[in-house]
């Protein structure tokens, strides 16, 4: 086929292309190829040449076009139809996702892409899970605009994606952990594992194999299952093992595919809504015989098909789940080993110290007086100690025996020699030595043995141990009651019973009963001696006879030992089995093999007995003559020990010097103890009803016995025993076997420590006491606390505010507790002095706190704490003092009262007394401009005129030194010129000068000094110190202002040739009211605040000021120091005070007729002639005024007379001056009308209450009328 026929543009070979060329397109909207497009050409031709995966969507309804690759992505439900399809059609599963990204292509020409992006293709499944990458690009007509078409290469990613979700499964089942303890943990973590990736399984059951069946053994049961762990599916389902063909599994060991829908079973499908429709069954082995111990049920996802990867996935997790349980499994049994070989090498432990106790005793009472008979007695024992070194001896041959039988019982080398014995009379014979050791006791023993049938073939010495080991061990347990002893014939056996009324045994106990070193704790018993054997040892002999030993017992009760012997020689080694011997001919009661052994063990157990002590004539040790005994009160000393041998012995050793009470355990002891308390206790560590270590736990436990000093006895060898002992509580811990001089030793050195320690106690008492009266007398509330703030140490006064007897919480004490830092911001509880100390800070003097009390009180505490400190440094506790305060804060709040009443009484004083100055100095001024008249005249106008400014500087410094005392004055610093300054406070007091007739010399450096300062505050202190010299030097007299730089300071001195000052009030002179008399009267007035105001400034400026005098008519000199800059600026004038520009003055030659008009000013003023005095002068400056006498008339007046400048009072009857600003601002607006306030109130509170009322400038009575006509020419002329 050539290109004529229209499909010259395809490749000659592939499947797609052939179908490309017979496909009927003439039928569809594409039309027959000759119609293509070149576009759709070119892309055709592209792709089917392809090897790669691609697909073309074709037109508005994307027609497909694939290639031979693409073929997989459709599979056999959807290929070869495909071919020509709508998209929607061919790809309805999936439209919903991919047709917005086609259009969005198509219609806007952008290329768009998705990676592994998942779709559920309708394929092999309905459903199946897929994942893809691919892009979607245009294809563009031949314009190059239009879209026709999208061109789509892709690729199948799913393998990808499910394969490394697959593997970190797998991973996550490689990891061991170290919590999984059993198979049921490590199940546990399998399916945990599973249930983190539920789209390739959905469920998983792990099923335990109970009873796994022998492959060679047709005729075995099939095995039992049982649910070990489940995830994804009802637990009640999984446990039901019927449904699932696991025998089949376990049988083949071949995995098996099963269908669930066959089996009757719904199970879910993961985390998708349709459920699983396959499981895989696949039997599992984690142990070590290769047969399989477990089977795993694996449901299988219902939208991935089940292919060979898929099986082999599950196949692994089977494989790794096998691995993880057996690791636990291994983990578990080494555990239970370990924790066998733990409780033998305990019992074994316990044997060792049991039998290093039964060793060490009896060699303790054999070494001891042998000791002492060759150290004293030349080699000769008493009587009495020579028994107690027998019985002693005999005692470690008969453990050594015992030992020696059980080593050769466990080796078989155990040689018996069984002989036909009267078995009934041997018994009775054996109980009946008993008898007098029981009855001693308080005991009935009963023996019922009758005649026997038929010889029984025993080894006589094993026999005798079988029945001397019960008797002692119901002996040594039974307390009160009876022990029965009986024997009788039980067909081809017989039966040996003995039986007590004793403390019985526990059925947790009863299975280890007869196992070696096994003691049961805690019982009562009359002693705490014994191996733990003794029980082993019978059970062995018995079984060496072909017999049996078996044991009933109800705790609180008793127990029954039975012990059932065959009779006959038949089942004994026919060579161990002597029959000459005759049974009826046994030896006499008392004189058989046996009888020393029963008589040795019968004297052992007497002395279990209390009050069976061996008696011992008392044998002064080391030289101590017999009888001699100590001066003053002998000590007294309680030793308890269960062998009544050792307690014989250690009261020998004791009493020539020492009052001993014995007893044979330790709740005895403690009784004895707490009945009169000793001055020390020997105590053994092995004790019934209370061994050693609880006794010393009792004793430290109770505060009467806790400082009792205790020596431990103990035949625990090492180190380790002796610091488990000590740390325990013992004062000392003696091994056994001791000598009497070693023992006789640490007694007297405990008893000499005690009494030191005692000694101690009582010095610390006295002290304690003295300290308790010293704080019980201090005025505060005085408190030690340790580091857990407990308090542990206080007065009545702390206990007030804070109870020792209710703990109070820390919520508690944040609401009876406050406290507030300098700026008023709370403290928090952690910043608390108690609490600071804590972290080692020392808080003096102390935090003022406001404590509230239970009845809702308040009290005003100062608190203050230290750390205390061990003598290495460490924190210990702390030390708190608690002082009430709560008068001096009353007088305090008293104070701030008086003072706030002193300030408005000093503020109404200036006030009152202003305001008839300002008519006076008004009156001067009009007298001034008006009259004209002689000298004397002139000079009465001046006088006056001087005296009412003194007034009113008095005033002012009377307000000034009020308002520096409260704090109420700030600085507002600037780098100033000095020399100017200093110039300035000159020409202004030029005129002071001149009417004292005092020459004024200004000395100032050639140098500019530059120093932050405030300008005005600085010329106010020189001007002051001009003043005061004017004030005290004589007409004629000289004053000097001068200035210089010394270090890093300026200095500025005023001397005067006057009157001088004397050494005694050098130091006084800037006192309050402080004036210097002037021989016998007063200077030239004043209120002797000037020097105080000066001082004060400037200590505010930081610097000072000193006062210098030879004495009295020497003249004087005032020196103030201030603090200069460390670096000063290298121009002068940058750092210039910015001044308030002068107000204008009138024109030289000015007259009053030639005075520009001022406008309409408005007087408001109750004092008429304030007001009338200012009209007047107002009027002489051609102003219009009118004058108003309070509030609402000013008010009236301003509506009426429409006034530009408001001259208002503030202190107006009625209606004050501040409200009639106010109105008049909401009148008329900020910009209408000027508002001076004109008023005696002068403070900076004044001051911002004007500014806030809406007041342009605030004048101060009297005001100079200069000043006032400065202001109103400039602000006319801003106008």
């Amino acid at each position: 086929m050539n290109s004529e026929d229209g499909f010259g543009f395809l490749p000659q070979r592939g499947e797609m292309a052939a179908r490309v060329r017979a496909h009927d397109w003439a039928a569809m909207p594409l039309g027959s190829p000759q119609s293509w497009p070149q576009s759709l050409r070119n892309a055709a031709s592209l792709m089917l040449g392809s090897r790669f995966p691609i697909i073309i969507w074709w037109g508005d309804d994307f027609r497909l076009i694939y290639n031979d690759a693409y073929i997989p992505f459709l599979g056999t439900s959807k290929h070869p139809k495909a071919l020509g399809q709508a998209g929607a059609q061919c790809w309805s599963e999936i439209w919903d996702d991919i047709g917005p990204m086609l259009e969005g292509v198509l219609r806007t020409g952008q290329a768009t892409w998705s990676t592994d992006a998942r779709y559920f293709f309708d394929r092999e499944l309905p459903q199946e899970e897929v994942f893809v990458t691919f892009t979607y690009g245009p294809i563009l007509a031949d314009d190059g605009i239009t879209v026709q078409g999208v061109f789509c290469p892709c690729t199948d990613t799913t393998e990808k994606i499910v394969s490394r979700r697959r593997l970190e499964t797998l991973h996550r089942l490689g990891i061991r952990t170290l919590d999984m303890r059993s198979a049921k943990d490590a199940g546990e973590k399998v399916c945990a594992v599973l249930d983190e990736n539920p789209y390739d399984v959905p469920f998983a059951i792990i099923y335990e194999c109970q009873a796994p069946p022998d492959a060679g053994s047709a005729d075995i049961a099939p095995p039992a299952f049982q649910l070990l762990c489940s995830t994804g599916m009802d637990t009640d389902l999984a446990a039901d093992p019927a449904p699932w063909p696991l025998a089949q599994a376990v049988q083949s060991g071949q995995p098996a595919n099963v269908d669930l829908a066959q089996l009757g079973l719904t199970l879910p499908g993961g985390p998708w809504p349709e459920p699983s429709r396959l499981a895989r069954i696949v039997p599992v082995r984690w142990s070590g015989d290769g047969q399989a111990s477990g089977v795993l049920v694996l449901g299988v996802s219902p939208r991935r098909p089940l292919d060979a990867e898929y099986c082999a996935f599950l196949d692994m997790v089977a494989s790794h789940t096998g691995g993880v349980v057996a690791h636990a499994v291994a983990y578990e049994q080494e555990a239970r080993r370990a924790r066998a070989l733990a409780e033998v090498d305990r019992a074994k432990t316990v044997f060792f110290s049991n039998v290093s106790h039964e060793l060490r005793t009896p060699l303790t009472l054999i070494l001891g007086p042998l000791d002492d008979a060759l150290r004293e007695h030349g080699g000769h024992l008493p009587p009495d100690q020579a028994q107690m070194v027998h019985r002693n001896a005999l005692r470690l041959q008969k453990l050594v025996n015992a030992l020696l039988d059980f080593a050769r019982i466990e080796a078989g080398r155990m040689q018996a020699s069984y002989e036909p014995t009267d078995l009934a009379r041997a018994t009775a014979e054996l109980a009946s030595v008993f008898r007098s050791a029981m009855e001693q006791a308080g005991l009935r023993l009963r023996v019922d043995c009758p005649p026997l049938q038929g010889p029984v073939y025993v080894d006589q010495d094993m026999y005798e141990k079988i029945v001397l080991n019960l008797l002692s061990n119901a002996f040594k347990f039974t307390l009160q009651g009876e022990i029965a002893v009986a024997l009788h014939d039980a067909g081809p056996a017989v039966e040996l019973s003995v039986s007590d009324t004793g403390s019985g045994i526990a059925p947790q106990h009863l299975p280890h009963l007869f196992q070696r070193f096994h003691r049961i704790p805690g019982k009562p018993a009359r002693t705490h001696e014994g191996t733990g054997i003794g029980l082993a040892l019978v059970q062995e002999l018995v079984r060496l006879h072909g017999g049996t030993i078996t044991v009933t017992s109800t705790e609180g009760e008793g127990s029954r030992f039975t012990v059932r012997l065959p009779k006959g020689s038949a089942h004994l080694p026919a060579e161990q089995v002597n029959p000459i011997a005759s049974p009826s001919t046994p030896p006499p009661p008392g004189h058989g093999a046996g009888a020393p052994a029963a008589r040795q063990l019968v004297d052992e157990t007497r002395q279990w007995v209390p009050g069976e002590s061996p008696t011992h004539a008392p044998h002064a040790p080391h030289g101590v003559p017999a009888g001699a005994e100590p001066q003053g009160p002998r000590p007294r000393i309680v030793c308890a020990d269960d062998n009544a041998d050792m307690r014989g012995y250690i009261g020998q050793l004791l009493r020539p010097l020492y009052e001993v009470e014995v007893a044979g355990d330790g709740r005895a002891a403690l009784d004895c103890i707490r009945r009169q308390r000793p001055d020390l206790v020997i105590a053994d560590v092995m004790m019934p009803v209370l061994d050693g270590f609880e006794l010393l736990h009792a004793l430290r436990s109770d505060e009467a016995t806790r400082s009792i000093p205790v020596i431990m006895l103990s035949a625990r060898a090492g180190q380790e025993a002796q610091v488990e002992g000590l740390r325990a509580g013992a004062d000392d811990y003696l091994v056994k076997p001791f000598s009497a001089r070693e023992l006789l030793a640490r007694v007297a050195s405990l008893l000499q420590l005690e009494r030191v320690r005692e000694q101690a106690h009582a010095a610390l008492r006295a002290n304690e006491r003295r300290l308790r009266a010293i704080i019980d007398q201090m005025p505060a509330g005085v408190g030690v606390s340790d580091m857990g703030g407990t308090m542990v140490l206080s007065n009545a006064l702390m206990d007030r505010f804070v109870p020792r007897a209710i703990p109070s919480t820390l919520a508690d004490r944040v609401q009876r507790w406050r406290g507030w830092d300098d700026k008023g911001r709370p403290i928090p509880p952690e910043n608390w002095p108690g609490r600071r100390a804590l972290r080692g800070e020392v808080v003096m003097p102390g935090l003022e706190m406001l404590h509230t009390d239970d009845e809702g009180r308040e009290w005003w505490m100062r608190v203050s704490a230290a750390p205390l400190r061990d003598d290495g440094g460490q924190l210990v506790g702390t030390c708190s003092v608690i002082q009430d305060i709560t008068e001096l804060k009353r007088a305090e709040q008293h104070l701030r009262e008086a003072d706030r009443r002193k300030d408005e009484f000093l503020a109404t004083l200036a006030h009152e007394l202003r305001n008839p100055l300002a008519p006076i100095s008004h009156g001067l001024q009009i007298l001034k401009r008006t009259v004209h008249g002689d000298d004397s005249a002139r000079r009465s106008q001046e006088m006056l005129e001087r005296q009412v400014n003194h007034m009113v500087r008095m005033v002012d410094d009377l307000l000034e030194v009020s308002r520096i005392t409260t704090g109420k004055v700030q600085l507002r610093k600037e780098v100033v010129d000095l020399n100017n300054v200093l110039q300035g406070v000159a020409a202004a007091s030029h005129a002071v000068m001149e009417s004292g007739g005092h020459q004024l010399r200004l000395e100032l450096p050639a140098e500019t000094l530059l120093l932050p300062a405030d300008p005005v505050r600085l010329a106010q202190m020189v001007t002051n110190l001009l003043n005061n010299a004017a004030k005290y030097t004589d007409p004629g007299g000289h004053v000097v202002l001068a200035a210089w730089a010394e270090g890093a300071q300026a200095v500025i001195s005023v001397r005067d040739d006057g009157i001088g000052i004397p050494a005694a009030l050098l130091d006084r002179i800037f006192d309050m009211f402080m004036q210097v008399d002037r021989g016998g009267r007063r200077g030239q007035g004043g209120l002797g605040i000037g020097l105080t105001l000066v001082r004060s400034l400037v200590e505010m400026h930081g610097g000072s000021v000193q006062a210098l005098s030879e004495g009295p008519g020497q003249g004087s000199e005032l020196r103030l120091r201030l603090p200069l800059p460390a670096h000063a600026p290298a121009d002068a004038s940058a750092h210039a005070p910015a001044d308030v520009p002068s107000l204008p003055g009138p024109a030289a030659g000015a007259q009053s007729g030639d005075a520009p008009a001022f406008g309409r000013i408005l007087v408001v003023d109750d004092n008429t002639d304030a007001a009338d005095t200012l009209s007047m002068l107002l009027g002489l400056l051609g102003a219009e005024v009118e004058i108003a006498r309070d509030g609402h008339g000013a008010l009236a007046m301003h509506d009426a007379f429409r006034p530009d400048v408001v001259l208002l009072d503030i202190g107006l009857p009625g209606m004050d001056g501040l409200e009639v600003a106010r109105r008049i601002r909401a009148r008329q607006g900020r910009d209408q009308v000027l508002l001076i306030a004109l008023t005696g109130w002068g403070q900076e509170d004044d001051l911002r209450r004007s500014r806030e009322a809406g007041m342009d400038h605030h004048l101060v009575k009297p005001v100079s009328f200069d000043t006032l006509e400065r202001l109103l020419r400039s602000l006319r002329t801003s106008a």
